[in-house]
């Protein structure tokens, strides 16, 4: 239980982190509003890769967590009658 709850601290300091970058990168850009949007542009993709990789990691856990518990089901449906 408690990894589901770090999981999602995580994923939400991620994107705050993102959302607090961007604002901080708009105030003090000394370049152009064009330069501006694509270093946006460039950042958001970054943290899009960024956060599909996390859900991928995540669901791979998910996937180790659901076959060892079939296992143990399995296990213990056999010893007990």
């Amino acid at each position: 239980m408690s990894e589901r709850n770090d999981c999602g601290s995580f994923m939400g300091g991620l994107l705050m982190g993102g959302i607090v970058g961007a604002l901080v990168a708009l105030v003090l850009a000394p370049q152009s509003g064009e330069e501006t949007r694509k270093l946006l542009k460039d950042k958001a993709f970054e943290l899009g890769k960024e956060i599909s990789d996390q859900t991928e990691n995540i669901k791979e856990k998910g996937r180790e967590l659901l076959t060892q518990d079939g296992i143990e089901i399995q296990e213990s449906t056999d010893t007990n009658p």
